[in-house]
């Protein structure tokens, strides 16, 4: 290639890049006037005292050292500790990040294809343009983008990218600096979301298509041992995340035990969800923050869903050699789905938009650079596959483009989940806590009673529709919800201490102080429980005690009124 080519190339590749960007802030330039959700976004930065201070060598060690919300992700803490050094309380900069990292992780995809399959008949600036296209508007991304809590998606997924790219000079030169990067680049990756232990894996799929470092002529169980093997550093690093996230989700209660997710529902569930994203992707329709776990699965969907995935996977295998790329993409989709796709449960959502981030750019890699193949066949006519690769994504973006527009607030987040979903017992509970504290407790109370309608084990909301009817006067039912949910639950601090407080306004007064004691033992920085407890001890006429309580919660909160308040009228 001569200069002027490779020129020419260059400013070509740039005005792509530069399309690449404007299509994505066309979509998440909005994203700047967003507010923060109360579903994840308070968990992982408004309410997290560390987070709200900002970056500093004490913050930094506590994220490497501690596991939050059931996670080890510290990098992404990390990251949202700078949101606060660099903008302070903006959420709309917070969003704004995200978008930027995106963007990023589009161009990062862009450029690795048009410099991975520029030597290819197929290949170069157009079918790149495609992929990326594809990735940057694809309404099954939107939440990956418009949710600040998930900063790990598009943080962890940048030092995927970049791994790939470094990669690439090692397939190709061998060059021991670009493996040293690679190494680099997934470490960073796996620190900032535990879902980047594929990438090893993928590493092989990709030497097997663009790098074509596997001849399909000679012994290809020798040929990917090898692969494999010089990739068991990487690999090491995996087994390391893989211990370490174990750790933190049993030990945050996050993983669900076999008796309330039995692996039988288990297995039908990731089968029947393994060909529903490929129906997102096809018919991105009634995408929603939340999808709730079937209480069972029709035994005829998980099998037709296990033949599909078999038939496609043995075509994949069987023209391998001819169209490699077919199953680099399939067992790419497959693959990096399987930490999520619900073998090891958990949470309860039976699937997520979030999960698509990654394993999507598979498919998008198999449906442009097949069509591409097709056009170089002459089997497809070039213009007739560019104007309908022209159409789609400028469907998609408008797609996109409403759907990011429901991330602009709790509400609009909630009441769209709620209406393209059924028995959605999680949006029911986050909305009834939204409209209770707007103080619309008759509101609040028929979304938390459809919220343990649809999941008779929500404590939570049982608890929180107690809370609603003791405020209403009516302490009988509010006893027996808070009974009930304490059945599902013994070491639920809220209930008990909401149930200590009807205790006492009833004149229970051993019931209340056996409650709100253990209530403060289970949340002993709690300062609500801690007045309950200095007021019922005044209410029993043992002030010295009450006092102790009540200097205790000023210790937490010296600024709290209410223990200054009663703290003086006690003798």
């Amino acid at each position: 290639m001569s200069v002027s080519q490779a020129e020419t190339g260059l400013k070509k590749s740039l005005f792509a890049a530069a399309i690449l960007s404007v299509l994505v802030l066309i979509i998440y330039s909005q994203c700047g006037g967003f507010e923060l959700v109360t579903y994840d976004d308070g968990s992982y930065v408004t309410n997290n005292q560390r987070v709200m201070q900002g970056i500093s060598a004490e913050n930094i060690g506590w994220a490497f050292s501690t596991f939050q919300l059931s996670n080890y992700h510290p990098l992404t803490v990390v990251s949202h500790m700078a949101d606060t050094t660099l903008f302070g309380n903006s959420d709309g900069a917070r969003h704004l990040v995200n978008v930027f990292f995106h963007l990023c992780n589009v161009l990062l995809l862009f450029f690795f294809l048009v410099k991975a399959t520029s030597g290819f008949k197929e290949g170069g600036l157009v079918p790149s343009f495609f992929v990326a296209a594809l990735f940057a508007v694809h309404p099954i991304h939107v939440e990956s983008v418009a949710w600040v809590a998930e900063r790990k998606d598009v943080l962890s997924t940048f030092f995927w990218l970049c791994a790939m790219h470094s990669w690439l000079g090692w397939g190709k030169d061998r060059n021991a600096a670009a493996y040293g990067l690679t190494f680099f680049f997934t470490g960073l990756g796996i620190l900032a979301k535990p879902m980047v232990v594929t990438l090893p894996a993928a590493l092989v799929l990709l030497d097997v298509w663009p790098l074509n470092r596997v001849d399909f002529a000679k012994n290809t169980v020798v040929q990917f041992g090898k692969l494999i093997l010089e990739k068991l550093p990487l690999f090491g690093l995996s087994v390391l995340s893989s211990v370490l996230t174990v750790m933190a989700q049993h030990g945050g209660g996050a993983m669900q035990s076999v008796d309330s997710f039995p692996l039988s529902l288990r297995l039908s569930n990731a089968l029947v969800s393994w060909v529903a994203y490929l129906g997102k992707m096809i018919a991105p329709f009634d995408l929603a923050v939340f999808y709730p776990y079937p209480h069972e699965i029709p035994f005829w969907k998980p099998v037709l869903a296990a033949v599909f995935l078999i038939a496609v996977s043995a075509v994949a295998v069987r023209f391998v050699k001819k169209f490699p790329l077919g199953a680099v993409s399939w067992f790419w989709y497959l693959g990096t789905l399987v930490p999520v796709i619900g073998l090891v449960q958990v949470g309860d959502q039976s699937m997520a938009d979030r999960y698509a981030y990654i394993p999507f750019m598979g498919i998008y890699m198999v449906i442009v650079f097949g069509a591409a193949r097709l056009v170089n066949s002459k089997r497809v006519p070039g213009k007739a596959a560019v104007a309908l690769g022209a159409f789609a994504i400028v469907s998609l973006l408008a797609a996109a483009y409403t759907q990011t527009e429901y991330w602009k607030d709790s509400r609009t987040l909630y009441t769209r989940a709620l209406a393209v979903t059924a028995n959605n017992h999680h949006m029911h509970y986050n909305y009834g806590n939204l409209l209770e504290r707007e103080k619309n407790f008759n509101e609040a109370a028929k979304h938390f009673k459809a919220a343990f309608k649809a999941d008779p084990s929500h404590y939570k909301a049982m608890s929180s529709l107690a809370a609603i009817l003791s405020r209403k006067g009516d302490s009988y039912s509010a006893l027996e919800l808070y009974r009930k949910a304490l059945q599902l639950n013994p070491d639920y601090a809220v209930a008990l201490g909401n149930r200590g407080i009807v205790y006492m306004q009833q004149g229970d007064l051993d019931a209340a102080l056996s409650d709100l004691r253990r209530a403060s033992e289970l949340e002993p920085l709690n300062v609500n429980h801690i007045i309950n407890m200095g007021l019922l001890y005044y209410m029993r006429g043992e002030n010295a005690q009450a006092k102790e309580w009540l200097l205790k919660a000023l210790q937490i909160d010296p600024q709290n009124k209410i223990a200054r308040k009663n703290l003086v009228l006690i003798p």
